[in-house]
Formats: structure tokens, sequence, C-alpha cells
């Protein structure tokens, strides 16, 4: 480039327009400029050790929210999660079908089902029913605060076999010990009630009419007795008695015909009417027993009416009944195949159809609700009557045809009641007729015989109801499953299952790990400087690192060995950011003018900027420091020097002479010149050429020139200042910069057309390692020692 440019006060040497990129400076880097990446090039980094160090960073957040989240999640826990109670009730269910030599005849498999079986009854709606309305267990919180106790109750009940044994434990966990063994207890005890129940209900009714009806004939007999007794003592023959019976037996019917005097009906065929009317007396028994247990259970809370017959029936199975015969019809199954028809060319519709308004989706849609409103109101008008049938066909299976029997309903054995009251009624008035004509007879012997054939009758009667009876206790009493109560359940003060402790443990640590996790993701997201390399890869320019910044060293380590290390360590990496800044010794009149700045405030900017320029003297190089952020001007504060005019007055007073404003700073080491007044409107101070051409006035009488300018992405001033710069340095501070932002900083300067010499990572810790170490220690001759040798040490 002609020198002569660079002598112009109004056409500065390295003065960029914003339409042309700048050159980049000689002697900053080895190699031309290089293109910054598209911006989606880069993608995230995730430095693990990064991440450990940002947590360290803000461990104090990370205590207080977890002390802040911690403490009402504890209590929480600890006001509404209550330590379980376990109550255990245990039963001996064991099988009792014994074959003829007394063993059981049971098998296995057959134990395990009887067994399961009487389980399965333990959950029955009657006995959770009945356990739920004891006047123990009614009160308790368990019933009280539950909406539906039943089904809680089910829930939590647990009933199981132990292995191989014939032993069930019913066992209920709840936050009350007495609560759990008052609710176990009540259970078993329904549990218990209902099977016995089951065992003995209609069987116990029947053997109670029977042994009521055999007393009855007992009663009867004894009246026969007592009235042959009578005649007897009237006069007649016993020995005549004896005589005519063994006569009336031997010569039958025409005997015994010719014996009677006023009815033509032989002995045999009064036996015969006897014995028809025994028959329908036991079967008349048998169905007024049946009719009494069935409607005893309904008046003992059943919430259906006796003439009800399904009303054993689950309501699920006569619901699934109520829908079989509903679609039995064939017009209503034609309703139900046209619906299904509806529904999977709609289907087909829909996957097709993108829109909710397309006319064939409506058409179907519109016809196939018509067809489920349809069929709706059939349910509706058809669901009582075939409710009625269902329950009239009681626990008939629907469609199973054979020889047995279905289970007549209420209203069929009140029916055969009546029938067989009918029956006995005339049975019953043809014996009273021959009982009549017997006693009008006047033959006292023929009576005598009369009263001793009926007594006969009477006793074998009584022989056949007694085998019924006797026969029925038997089958009662052989129990096929014998239920046996073993252990009651008691209070138990020991905890089974203590969620309370175990969360209140785990609780504290899954808020630190959700904490945790959450400031590590922040970090992730945040991409904090820590990776040279991949810093200079996002911001494609050269990254330098600096270490900590020395702090005043403690009284207590002087002394110690490698005291000065870091100080020489930082000088080192603050000697190279200085000579790819400043290059060689600059020819006279050709000073250059680098811009210090950031991504944003607080990555140590202005602290780089006084380093720089203070080494910058050192090496012999005549520097200026420029504080150009005329908004918070701070290298007055950090080099202890008074405010006083400056850049803003000098800009905005051309009187004024910037020789006069410059201080001398260290000695002279290098000169400041401060930020000066404030002013308002620092960019219109920055826009014009008078900066412009202050910078190509302080070229010719410094050899580097060093501006602290604002951050970059807050405010302009430091894109408008840099056209008049030969680069910028950008800087970031180790752990707190975020990539994205410095390499959005990097972006906007490119746009501006303002090269970036170099990237500056401040405090970077880890820079010995990155870079490598090398010092040296150099022994001074001593008096003693005038050949002393240097040693370096590397």
């Amino acid at each position: 480039m002609d020198t002569s440019d660079r002598l112009d006060p109004f056409l500065p040497a390295r003065v960029n327009s914003p339409q042309t990129p700048a050159p980049r400076l000689a002697g900053s880097f080895g190699g031309g400029s290089r293109e910054l990446a598209p911006a989606g090039a880069s993608t995230m980094h995730v430095d693990p050790v990064g991440i450990f160090r940002g947590l360290l960073r803000n461990w104090w957040k990370i205590l207080g929210l977890w002390l802040i989240a911690s403490a009402p999640l504890l209590y929480l826990i600890y006001t509404q999660v209550k330590p379980k109670y376990t109550a255990y009730s245990r039963l001996r269910i064991q099988p009792t079908q014994y074959d003829l030599f007394g063993g059981l005849g049971v098998g296995r498999d057959d134990r395990t089902v009887a067994i399961q079986t009487e389980i399965e009854q333990m959950r029955t709606d009657r006995v959770l029913d009945t356990a739920l309305a004891d006047a123990r267990v009614s009160n308790l919180p368990f019933v009280r605060d539950s909406k539906s106790p039943r089904v809680d109750l089910r829930k939590q009940l647990k009933v199981v076999n132990d292995r191989n044994t014939n032993q069930v434990t019913v066992s209920l966990e709840s936050p009350s010990p007495e609560e759990a063994a008052a609710i176990v207890n009540a259970v078993v005890a329904a549990y218990l009630d209902a099977d016995n129940v089951y065992k003995t209900g209609a069987d116990e009714v029947l053997m109670r009419n029977f042994r009521k009806h055999l007393d009855e004939m007992q009663a009867k007999r004894k009246q026969k007795e007592d009235e042959l007794a009578r005649l007897i003592d009237s006069g007649v023959d016993s020995q005549s008695l004896v005589t005519a019976k063994a006569a009336g037996e031997g010569a039958g019917e025409e005997a015994a015909a010719a014996a009677a005097p006023g009815r033509d009906i032989s002995q045999e065929h009064l036996r015969s009417i006897k014995g028809q009317l025994l028959d329908v007396q036991v079967q008349l028994i048998t169905a007024r027993s049946r009719l009494e247990s069935r409607t005893r259970d309904y008046e003992e809370g059943s919430p259906v009416e006796p003439t009800d017959a399904g009303a054993t029936l689950p309501d699920d199975v006569v619901m699934a009944r109520v829908e079989a015969a509903f679609r039995s019809d064939p017009a209503i199954d034609a309703l139900y195949a046209q619906k299904g028809d509806l529904e999977r060319r709609l289907a087909q519709i829909q996957k097709g159809s993108r829109r909710l308004n397309d006319p064939a989706r409506v058409a179907h849609e519109g016809h196939l609700q018509e067809v489920k409103d349809e069929i709706d109101s059939n349910w509706r008008a058809r669901y009582h009557a075939l409710r009625r049938e269902v329950l009239a066909a009681g626990d008939e299976p629907p469609g199973v045809a054979g020889d047995e029997p279905r289970r007549k309903t209420v209203e069929e054995l009140r029916e055969e009641v009546k029938d067989l009251e009918r029956i006995e009624e005339s049975f019953l008035t043809l014996l009273a007729e021959v009982d009549v004509e017997s006693k009008q007879s006047n033959s006292a012997t023929y009576r005598a015989q009369f009263l001793q054939n009926e007594i006969s009758s009477m006793a074998a009667d009584e022989k056949v109801v007694s085998r019924k009876l006797q026969d029925l206790m038997f089958r009662t009493n052989r129990e096929l499953v014998r239920v046996e109560l073993v252990d009651p359940a008691v209070p138990d003060r020991g905890t089974s299952d203590d969620k309370r402790v175990k969360l209140m443990a785990a609780a504290p640590l899954g808020v630190l790990a959700l904490i945790v996790g959450l400031f590590a993701l922040l970090e992730v997201r945040a991409e904090r400087v820590g990776d040279p390399d991949a810093l200079s890869t996002r911001v494609q320019s050269q990254v330098y690192s600096l270490p900590p910044i020395p702090m005043a060293r403690s009284p207590r380590r002087l002394g110690a060995p490698g005291e000065d290390d870091q100080i020489d360590r930082f000088i080192q990496r603050l000697d190279h950011l200085r000579f790819a800044v400043c290059g060689d010794q600059p020819d006279a009149g050709l000073g250059r003018c680098v811009l210090i700045s950031s991504a944003v405030g607080g990555e140590g900017k202005t602290t780089l900027a006084a380093q720089l320029a203070a080494r910058c003297g050192h090496a012999g190089h005549s520097t200026l420091l420029i504080d150009a952020d005329l908004r918070r001007g701070a290298l007055c504060p950090l080099l202890d020097v008074a405010d006083g005019p400056g850049l803003s007055d000098v800009l905005t007073n051309e009187v004024l002479n910037v020789e006069d404003l410059t201080i001398p700073v260290q000695g002279g080491t290098f000169h400041l010149l401060s930020a000066g007044t404030p002013t308002s409107d620092t960019s219109r101070v920055f826009q014009g050429r008078t900066f412009g051409m202050l910078i190509a006035r302080l070229r010719q009488l410094y050899d580097l020139i060093i501006i602290d300018s604002p951050p970059i992405l807050p405010v302009p001033d430091a894109l408008i200042m840099g056209r008049w710069t030969d680069g910028v340095v950008l800087t970031s501070r180790f752990d707190v910069s975020r990539a994205p932002q410095v390499e959005r900083a990097r972006r906007q300067l490119d746009l501006a057309g303002i090269p970036v010499l170099g990237t500056v990572i401040n405090g970077m810790r880890t820079s010995d390692s990155y870079y490598g170490r090398y010092s040296y220690s150099r022994q001074q001759a001593g008096p003693g020692d005038p050949g002393a040798d240097a040693t370096p040490t590397s």
C-alpha cells in the first residue's frame, strides 16, 4: 500500500470502509485471511470438564435451590405419607371327600381348585358387603373416607394360599394397625358365615320341615294308638284283632272287603292312597323348603325383589345375557352389521382424507350416527323386557339343552307348592271320608281293625320319612371342604412397609439430582468458553489463552518454591499476544491501531487493554491507551488516574489538543487518553469523520494505539470505531463467556468488514497443559563461584 495514503489525515492508511474489508495486519498471522464458517456449521460441543466446573461455580445456587425445594417436599411427605401396618389372619381349608376305605379321594389338582374356589368366595360382593356393614368396621376411616369401600377393599385385600399347604392367609395394609386387624377379622367372619349358610342353607330348611312333619305323623299315630287302646278297654277282644289282621293279610282284598261293611275299598287300596299321599307330602315339604330358602335371602337385605329369579346372577352376567338376547333379533343383528360396515368405510375415508369437512366423511358420519340412534332407541324400548326374561331364566346358561332340569324361579316354586297342596287336599279328603265311614260303623271290632291297620301304615310312613331325613342329614354333614380359623388378626405394631422413611431419604436425592441435571443442561446449552481449539473452529480465528491474573500473594507463601511461576506464565502468554498485535518494530509515522472489545460486558477487555499497553510500552513501543467506552469508562479507576477531559471532549471540541489530554502512566511507560466528559449520545459522536481524523493523527505520534471499546452485541460503538482500526481483538472469559455469543460478535465484525486479529481467553486455568510449560532459572555468579553456568528448566 502506498505510504502517502497513511500520511493523509483525511485518508488514514488502515481505515476500512463499511463496504471494503480491511487487509489483515502484517505479522499478526502467517497466511491469508480465512472465511467465516456458515451459520449452520457450528455444532454444540459438550465438555464434561467444563460442565463440572460450571456446577462448582454455581454450587451456592444449587445448594440454595435444593434447600428451598427439599424442605416443603419433606414436610409434605411426612404429613401425607403414613407408615403401613399389615394384619394377618390364617385359615385352614381342607377338602374332605372321603373314599370307600376312609382315605382322601381328592387329587392335588382338585385340592388346588377347591382352595382357589374358597379364595374367590372370600372376594364376592356379599362377603365384602357383610364385612363392611359390621359395626366394628363401618365407622373406620377406611370406609368413611372412601367413595367406593367395596372396590377399595377388593383391591387392597390379599388372599394367598401358602405354597403346598392348606393354609390361606388373609391380609390387609392400613395406616392404623387396629383398623387393619378389624377389617381382616370382619372379612373372615363374613366369609365363615357365608360358607356356613352355603353349606346348610337349603338343606337346613328341608331338614327342619322333615322333622316337623315327622313329629306331626308321630303325634297322629299316638292319637290312633290311644283310640285303639280305648276300644280294647271297652271290650274288643285283642286276640280277635290279631286273628283278623292275619286273616286279612292272608286272604287279601276279598276278605278285607268283606270285613268292611259300609264302603267298597280294600286295605291295599287304602295303603296305596296313603302312600301316594306320603309322596305328595314329601314333595310338598321339599318344594316349601326350596321356596323358603329362596325367599329368605331377599328378606336379609338383597336389593332385588323375591320375584326376581335372576337375583343370584352377577350384574355383568345379567347384562351379557341381555345383550345376547337383544342381538339375537335378526333386525337388530342387521343394524349391528350395518354399523360395522359404516365404521370400516369411515376409517378408510379418514385415512385418505385430510380435511375434516370432507363431504364423504361428513355423509358417512351422519349415516353412522343415525344407525347408532336407531340401535339405542331399540335398546331402550326392549331392555326391561329382555332383563325380565333373563332374570326369569335364573341360573340356566343361555343356549344349554339337555336332560337336566333348569332351576325354577320363585313364581314357579310357588305354583308348584299350590299344586301339591291341592293334590294333598284331595287325598286328605278321600281318607277323611273313609275315616268317617269307619267311625259310623256299629262294629267296634271293625273299627279296632281299621285303627290297627292305619297305625301300621302310619308307622311305615314314619320309617320312610325318617330314612329321608337321615339321608339328608348324612348328605349335609358330609362337607366337601372344611374351613377352620387358625389365627385371627391382631394389631401389629411393627410397620410392614414404611414408605415415608424411604421417600424422605430418596426425595432430597432426587431433588438434588434434578437441580444438578438442570444446571448441567443449562451449562450444555450455554456452551461456555473452555476449549481453545473448539473456540477457534467456531470463530475462525487464532485463539490466545491467558492464565488468571496474578493476585496479591499471601505473606505466608513468600519464599515458597515457584512463587513467581504464575506471573511468569501470565507474562509469557501476554507477550504472545503482544507480538501478534504489534509485530516487528514499526516504522516511524506508521503506528498501528488495535481495538480491544468483547461480545458482552464482564469478560476482561478493559484489564486486557491496560496490561497489553503496559507490555508494549515495556517492549519499547510508544503506546497510547484510549478509553473509548464513553458510557462506562473504567481505565482511570483501574490505573489509579484522576478523571479529566478526554476522548469525548476532543471529539466534540475541536479547539482542544489531544497531546495536552494524554496522561503518562507508570512513569511514562505508556500514555492514557481517558473517556472524558460523559455524553448522552455516544453513537453520534463516533459517526462523523472526527474520530477517523483523530486516529490518523495519533498514528503519526505513537507506534501502537490500543482502544478499549464497549462490547459489540449490546451497543454499536465498537463496530463504528472498528472501521478506523487495523483490526479487533475479541476477548472472552474462561468458563464464563458463551461461545455462541462470541461467534455472533465475530459475525457482526465480519459483516462490518472489520478483521479479527485474534481471540483471547482470559483466566484460562489449563493454559499450561494446552501450550506446554517452559521456564528457566539462571544462577548469578557469586564472589566464590565465578564460573557458574545457567541451568535451563523445561
